[in-house]
């Protein structure tokens, strides 16, 4: 057993009981409300101010540039288009050989290498038809479906005269 007072000693199994009776429970401190509107205002000025600070950070950081380094970026800037254009023309190349190989219009065609515009290619050859002759319009009879003149009637006498074209 200890000796300081402070310290609850064991009471055989028995909760201990505090040397001070606490009556009520205390309940939390509460916090005062956060107003939202004012936070997102504040926040947004700092922003405001901060993009103000990266403007002119850039600005002094183009201004210490040395004129070399201004042309080294230049340089770098245009060998990247160039080698974007290169190889547009050069995918461009190989759809229209590929296209000209299998019969598959160059437009259709996808990829980045000749290998995956052949593949595709061959993907879309059975899809795309090939021109199938005409076929030769069935002959159309007019009086088709229409119920005959009886044989021996002048009807049918008429309607022979009249398709020949005698009167």
């Amino acid at each position: 057993m200890s000796s300081n007072p402070a310290e609850p000693t064991d009471t055989g199994g028995q909760p201990a009981t505090p040397t001070e009776p606490n009556p009520q429970p205390q309940a939390p401190a509460q916090e005062p409300e956060t107003d939202w509107k004012a936070q997102a205002r504040k926040w947004e000025e700092r922003a405001k101010e901060n993009a103000k600070a990266a403007e002119r950070l850039a600005e002094l950081e183009e201004a210490a540039k040395t004129e070399e380094q201004k042309r080294a970026e230049q340089l770098a800037e245009l060998q990247a288009k160039v080698t974007e254009y290169e190889t547009r023309e050069q995918i461009a190349a190989w759809k229209a050989e590929v296209a000209e190989a299998t019969g598959v219009p160059a437009n259709a065609l996808a990829g980045s290498t000749k290998e995956e515009i052949e593949a595709h290619a061959e993907t879309l050859k059975p899809l795309i038809a090939q021109p199938q002759p005409a076929k030769p319009q069935p002959l159309i009879v007019p009086a088709e479906g229409k119920t005959p003149p009886a044989l021996n009637s002048s009807a049918l006498e008429d309607a022979l005269r009249k398709a020949v074209g005698a009167n």
